[in-house]
């Protein structure tokens, strides 16, 4: 509907304006309304069709998918654009994930013992161990002898994943062929949080954490699968949904004892007739409370014969392999699931045995997760960008490291990673670059530009007094940046400081620019009224939190300094205007140090000892360059304006008052700040989406749906995340050399 608008009034806007401008460009004339706005009509309407286009495309593109009608859940083209999205969303989970590569029948085992049957409360189970499936058993015949009521467990790796995404596939089958049959959806519980919610829109009888956790899944449902909320808590109340949710063991660990009363009373509520979900045997064992599901089955290990049978049927391309694991016996206890042996494929596949048994192999976990990271990162593929192995390496161990310590267990990546804060990620480089360079830079620029704007309105006396007021507030405590030292060779600066300098210099004239004009526009006792309202807010504020009678009667005392400064230039000079323009720039400067002192603070885990970076210099510098840039420009010197000299310090002296007060903007400034440098020294890709694709397609990650990704494995982004990126960055380098030494003698 949005969009729908938005094409409408664009091309009616320039259906009304192309006549005009046509007949003006002709000789003719414009509406009396529209006369003074004549010569902006054809960029107007380049600017409306540009609009139309984009809202357009997206229109298209949106429509490539079926959609799901959230006006009425009984439409009859609901079910199947329902069921088209689940079977693409499927395919595409399927397909990118290592199980696509390797097929190897799983060994099951029920355990009636690990959940609580409804009829068990009635009737004592005589007999609750183990009980084997029969190998010709899928998980589909599993599940209906379950009564459609299953959990299943299994190691880090064994397949749980896989057979959910199997049985998924199975349960589409049917409902594809019985408009009786539930839709099945695969849910991650990784995103639920457990947070109770009560709204107008949820159920009455619903209690509050259930409230939240159906709201969670209606979410899930629209943003995986494009089922409106209106007609997913439709289909929930009806039974129209088989609910597959995989991973109980990556929700938070606070929320995961919430689970299992949360989804009994989801089952009385709702009418759920189909359920299956997943969670290591290990983190479920640990569950105060079992869920109440029908039956439950194990993933047993694989076994020896299993991956030799494997390794003979596909043939001489695993020899490589077949050699790594005969040649080291403790490898046989790695490549017990369906996840390492996909590992050791991946890094073994396609390697002579004289080359792996010549070169060693891996005997360590860590060691053969390394040789499996190298191997897929060193191989060619032209279907994606290419990334050197430095910055591929680090990328992926920082996103690793974020997703690990920012969301628990989670494994999702989301395309638009934006670093909250420095969130304790302290990296040489990047501590050294923002120290060293970007707060010197950022100090410069921003007296550079101010005193160049100030000196070119009102003289050599006002551009004097502001670089007074900068390097005096500069010069005083706190200073929180450090000298801090790498044992790394010192990244490029030179760059990263001119990239800087320039970057600070023209947003510290834009926005002194927009504060003059905006003093120039309105009426002079306006401005006064609201820059004196502000300082006086933030001098009873001051007052009212301080617990020092002393500070409080310094502030008392340069509040009295400020209000006789003002009155007295006010009295005597003939130029308000002027000296509200000075106090303006004096505040903007006063507060732009104060935000830029606070930036490096938030990342320095622990303060080293020695002496910070001499910033005055900087300031000096920049204040050089500002007047030298005046000068060059053609600005009049001789001219000195005094109420602005008068209101440049007068805003100074009067910005003290929120010393304690947190700047506005500091916070997104330095995420802004660790982000860029993150990406300058190569820890995050410039185009992260280029980067998240060319990660999946070398099995590291996985696309999950449209715009989403997850490590292939938990397993996989933990051992990223505790890796040395420059050392595994060097194994990754040494295995292109070794495949290009290769490639050369055959």
């Amino acid at each position: 509907m949005l969009r729908a608008v938005v094409l409408v009034v664009t091309v009616s806007l320039t259906l009304v304006l192309l006549p005009i401008a046509i007949n003006v460009g002709t000789g003719g004339t414009a509406p009396g309304f529209l006369a003074p706005y004549a010569d902006w009509t054809w960029p107007v309407i380049g600017a409306l069709w540009l609009v139309a286009i984009v809202t357009a495309l997206f229109e298209f593109r949106s429509r490539r998918l079926p959609t799901v009608s959230g006006r009425s859940a009984g439409h009859p083209r609901n079910r199947p654009n329902a069921l088209a999205r689940v079977d693409r969303y499927l395919s595409q989970r399927v397909a990118g994930s290592l199980a696509s590569r390797t097929r190897i029948a799983l060994a099951l085992e029920e355990r009636p013992e690990a959940v609580i049957r409804p009829y068990d409360l009635l009737v004592q189970p005589l007999d609750s161990s183990p009980r084997p499936v029969s190998d010709d058993t899928d998980i589909a015949t599993v599940f209906d002898q379950l009564q459609d009521s299953m959990l299943i467990l299994g190691a880090p790796g064994a397949g749980k994943t896989t057979l959910l995404l199997e049985l998924a596939r199975a349960l589409a089958e049917q409902a594809h062929a019985d408009e009786s049959k539930p839709i099945p959806v695969l849910i991650d519980l990784a995103g639920w949080t457990a947070q109770p919610s009560r709204k107008d829109d949820d159920e009455p009888q619903d209690s509050p954490l259930l409230a939240g956790f159906v709201r969670w899944l209606l979410g899930e449902l629209d943003n995986r699968y494009g089922i409106p909320a209106a007609v997913g808590r439709t289909w929930l109340r009806r039974g129209r949904l088989a609910l597959l949710l995989d991973g109980l063991d990556e929700i938070a660990k606070p929320s995961r004892a919430k689970l299992a009363p949360v989804i009994e009373e989801f089952r009385r509520r709702y009418l759920i007739g189909r359920l299956a979900i997943t969670c290591r045997t290990q983190d479920y064992e640990l569950l105060p409370d079992q869920l109440s599901l029908h039956g439950a089955v194990h993933i047993r290990p694989l076994t020896r014969q299993q991956v030799l049978d494997y390794f003979a049927a596909v043939g001489p391309d695993l020899d490589g392999a077949r050699a790594a694991i005969e040649q080291d016996d403790e490898l046989w206890d790695l490549v017990n699931s369906p996840l390492m042996l996909n590992v050791m494929i991946l890094a073994y596949h396609g390697r002579v045995p004289e080359e792996v048994v010549a070169s060693g192999v891996a005997d360590l976990r860590r060691e053969l997760f390394d040789t499996y990271i190298s191997e897929v990162l060193a191989r060619h593929r032209s279907t994606s960008r290419q990334y050197d192995s430095r910055t591929a390496v680090r990328s992926l161990w920082c996103l690793a490291w974020w997703t690990r310590s920012r969301a628990g267990d989670r494994t999702a990546v989301p395309r638009w990673l934006f670093p909250n804060g420095w969130y304790g990620l302290s990296l040489p480089e990047v501590d050294y670059l923002a120290h060293a360079v970007s707060l010197p830079g950022i100090f410069a620029g921003l007296a550079a530009g101010a005193i160049l704007v100030t000196l070119a309105q009102y003289g050599v006396l006002a551009g004097l007094a502001l670089a007074g007021a900068a390097l005096l507030l500069v010069h005083i405590k706190p200073h929180p940046w450090q000298a801090l030292m790498t044992e790394e060779p010192k990244p490029q600066r030179t760059p990263l400081l001119a990239l800087t300098l320039v970057l600070s210099t023209a947003c510290t004239v834009v926005v002194t620019v927009a504060v003059m004009g905006l003093v120039e526009f309105l009426p002079v006792w306006l401005v006064l009224g609201v820059e004196a309202a502000a300082i006086a807010a933030s001098y009873v504020v001051e007052q009212v939190v301080s617990h020092s009678n002393r500070r409080r009667l310094l502030l008392g005392v340069r509040l009295a300094v400020v209000v006789a400064a003002g009155g007295l230039t006010l009295s005597i000079g003939d130029r308000p205007d002027s000296f509200a323009t000075g106090l303006a720039i004096g505040l903007l400067v006063a507060q732009g140090i104060r935000m830029v002192k606070s930036l490096p603070t938030d990342h320095v885990v622990q303060q080293p000892a020695g002496h910070g970076w001499w910033m005055d210099s900087w300031v000096l510098g920049g204040a050089a360059a500002g007047f030298l840039l005046a000068v060059a420009l053609g600005a009049d010197l001789t001219s000195p304006d005094l109420e602005a000299v008068a209101g440049v310090i007068t805003g100074a002296v009067a910005a003290k008052a929120w010393r304690r007060r947190p700047p506005l903007f500091a916070g997104p400034l330095s995420r802004l700040l660790h982000d860029f440098l993150l990406r300058w020294t190569g820890y995050l890709p410039w185009r992260r989406r280029a980067f998240l694709r060319y990660a999946a397609d070398r099995y590291v990650l996985a696309r999950t749906g449209r715009g989403e990704y997850s490590f292939i494995h938990l397993l996989v982004r933990d051992h990223l995340a505790e890796c040395s990126p420059n050392h595994l960055a060097e194994k990754v380098d040494r295995r292109i050399a070794q495949r290009a030494t290769t490639a050369a003698t055959r």
